[in-house]
C-alpha cells in the first residue's frame, strides 16, 4: 500500500524526506487540500495511465489529520476504500505541518501499514549539534558556542538555520570559522526584527506590522523569514492550549521560564481554532510565495492586513 503520511514543522525536512520518496521521478502532481477536495486526489490517482508510468501524488494537507469533524468522515471513507484497493502504478503523499491526531481510523489505517513519517522537531541542544554537522560536511568546522548563536538567532528553527548556513557558505572560505566571524553575517537584528513582526501580528498591532515590515527591507530580509517566524509562533501557543505538559515544550523548543511565561498570555488571546486557522493561512501564504503566485513585494503587507 503506498499511501505516505509525512509531519514536520519543517518545509526542509518535508521537502527532503518527499523527494527521497520520489526518488527524481518526473510524474509528480500536486494538491492543496485548502484549495482541492480529497475526491480530486482519489480520482487522480484511480487514473491508469496507458504506458503504466509510476505517478506521485503529493498532497498538502495540513489540518486535515488533526481534524475531528465529523464533516470530514465521508472523505475518510474515501480514503479508507482507496487504502483497500489501491491503483499499484501511483504513490500518494500526505504532508502536514500539523501534529496528527492519533484517535482518527483514517491515521491509525494508514500507520498499520508503517507508512506514517513523524518528522519530530529538535530541541535546542539537538539542532546546534545538527548546525555543526551541515557545517562540518560542507568542510566548516565551528565550536558549540558558535552553533549556539547561529541557532538562537535562526529563531531555534530549522528552516531558518538552513538559510543562515547557506549565507555562511557563500561568505567564508572552508577551514574553521569563529564566533566573530559568524556574527559578520548572522544578525541578531535581523531575527530580532523578524520576531517583532511577529509579536505585532500576535497583538494585532497594524502600525507596528508595517514598520517592522520597513526594518525588514532595509535589511533586504526574505519575507519566508517572517513567515517561519510567526509560524513557529503561533505553532507554540497551539501546543500550549493543548496540553497541560509545558516542560516538555518548553524543552522542546528550547525556551526559557519567561519566554513559556509570555506564550501563556499571548495564547489567552486566541482560540485553539484560530490558531490553527493562522497556521493554516500561514501554511498557504507561504507556498504561494515560493511558489511564485504571490510577489515579495506585497506578501507582508497581506498577511499584516490579513491578521491583524
Amino acid at each position: 500500500m503506498k499511501v505516505y503520511l509525512i509531519y514536520s514543522d519543517s518545509y526542509k525536512r518535508i521537502n527532503d524526506k518527499v523527494n527521497e520518496i520520489v526518488n527524481n521521478s518526473l510524474n509528480v502532481i500536486k494538491y492543496n487540500l485548502n484549495n482541492s477536495s480529497l475526491k480530486d486526489v482519489i480520482e487522480e490517482a484511480n487514473y491508469f495511465s496507458l504506458t503504466g508510468e509510476e505517478k506521485y501524488i503529493i498532497v498538502k494537507s495540513n489540518d486535515y489529520f488533526s481534524s475531528k469533524k465529523s464533516s470530514e468522515e465521508k472523505n475518510d471513507d474515501i480514503l479508507l476504500k482507496y487504502i483497500d484497493n489501491p491503483n499499484e502504478h501511483t504513490t500518494i503523499i500526505f504532508t502536514s505541518n500539523t501534529v496528527f491526531d492519533k484517535r482518527k481510523k483514517i491515521y491509525k489505517k494508514i500507520n498499520s501499514f508503517n507508512n506514517v513519517i513523524e518528522l519530530l522537531p529538535y530541541n535546542k541542544k539537538e539542532l546546534v549539534y545538527k548546525c555543526m554537522e551541515l557545517l562540518k560536511n560542507n568542510d566548516y568546522i565551528i565550536n558549540y558556542e558558535t552553533g549556539n548563536y547561529i541557532v538562537e538567532n535562526s529563531y531555534v528553527n530549522y528552516d531558518i538555520m538552513l538559510s543562515e548556513i547557506d549565507k555562511i557558505n557563500l561568505y567564508f572560505k572552508k577551514g574553521k570559522l569563529s564566533l566573530n566571524e559568524i556574527k559578520k553575517v548572522v544578525s541578531e537584528a535581523i531575527s530580532g526584527t523578524a520576531y517583532k513582526y511577529a509579536k505585532a501580528i500576535i497583538n494585532k498591532d497594524l502600525s507596528l506590522a508595517f514598520k517592522m515590515q520597513k526594518e525588514l527591507e532595509i535589511f533586504k530580509i526574505d519575507p519566508s523569514l517572517c513567515i517561519i517566524t510567526l509560524y513557529k509562533e503561533m505553532q507554540i501557543m497551539l501546543f500550549i492550549k493543548q496540553t497541560n505538559d509545558i516542560k516538555n515544550i518548553q524543552y522542546l523548543f528550547g525556551k526559557e521560564n519567561w519566554q513559556m511565561d509570555e506564550y501563556k498570555i499571548n495564547a489567552k488571546k486566541f482560540t485553539i481554532n484560530e490558531i490553527k486557522k493562522i497556521i493554516i493561512k500561514l501554511s498557504d501564504y507561504d507556498y504561494k510565495y515560493k511558489s511564485g503566485l504571490i510577489d515579495k513585494s506585497v506578501i507582508l503587507d497581506l498577511i499584516s492586513l490579513d491578521l491583524c
